[in-house]
C-alpha cells in the first residue's frame, strides 16, 4: 500500500472510471465526498451496498457527494452501472492511494471467514445478485472514507468483515454533521 498523501495531493490522486477514462480526486471536490471504498466491485455485498447508496444518495446534505472507488475490475464497475443502474461514479484506483488515506488495508482469515461476512453475502444473493470473478482485491476490507471540502480526511470506516458497512441512515447523518467542517 502507498504511504498516505497530504491533504494537499490527495485532490491530486489519479483515478479512471470503468470506460478507462482517467480523472483524479479532484473532479469530484464537494463538502464532504463521500467514498465508498469497495472490496472489488464484484463483490456481492459491495455491490449491494453500493447500488442501495447509489438510491439513497439524495438525501445527502446538498454540497455532497459520494463516489465508489476499488482497484479492480472496471468489467465488474461496468456491469454494476449498465446492468445494475448505479448512477454515482465508479472509479478505479489501481495503485490504491485512496485506501492508504483511509489506512485501510486487508482483512484477517477471521475476518474473511466470520459469520457476519457469510450472512452479509446470502443476504446479497437472495437480493439478486451474483457472484463474480474473484480479483487480487479479494481480501481488502471495505470501507468509508469522507473528506471535507480540501481534501482531508473527516472520518473513517473500517470493515472488518465481508460487508461490514455502516447503516446508510448513519451515514447520511455523518455527511450532514460533517458539512462545512473543511
Amino acid at each position: 500500500m502507498v504511504a498516505p498523501a497530504s491533504s494537499e495531493t490527495n485532490a491530486g490522486i489519479p483515478l479512471s472510471d470503468p470506460d478507462d477514462d482517467a480523472t483524479t480526486l479532484a473532479a469530484f471536490a464537494a463538502d464532504p465526498l463521500v467514498v465508498v471504498l469497495v472490496r472489488y466491485f464484484g463483490c456481492l455485498p459491495c455491490q449491494e451496498f453500493v447500488r442501495d447508496l447509489d438510491r439513497e444518495r439524495g438525501r445527502l446534505p446538498n454540497k455532497a457527494r459520494v463516489i465508489a472507488v476499488g482497484g479492480s475490475a472496471a468489467y465488474q464497475a461496468r456491469w454494476l452501472r449498465d446492468t445494475k443502474g448505479v448512477e454515482m461514479p465508479l472509479l478505479l484506483d489501481a495503485e490504491q492511494r485512496v485506501r492508504a488515506i483511509a489506512d485501510l488495508g486487508d482483512l484477517t482469515a477471521r475476518e474473511m471467514s466470520s459469520a457476519a461476512g457469510a450472512g452479509s453475502y446470502l443476504r446479497s444473493i437472495l437480493s439478486g445478485f451474483r457472484p463474480q470473478v474473484p480479483t487480487t482485491d479479494a481480501t481488502k476490507a471495505p470501507g468509508i472514507l469522507m473528506l471535507d471540502r480540501d481534501f482531508s480526511v473527516a472520518w473513517v470506516h473500517r470493515g472488518h468483515a465481508l460487508g461490514d458497512y455502516p447503516p446508510i441512515d448513519e451515514l447520511i447523518a455523518r455527511a450532514e454533521a460533517l458539512k462545512g467542517h473543511g
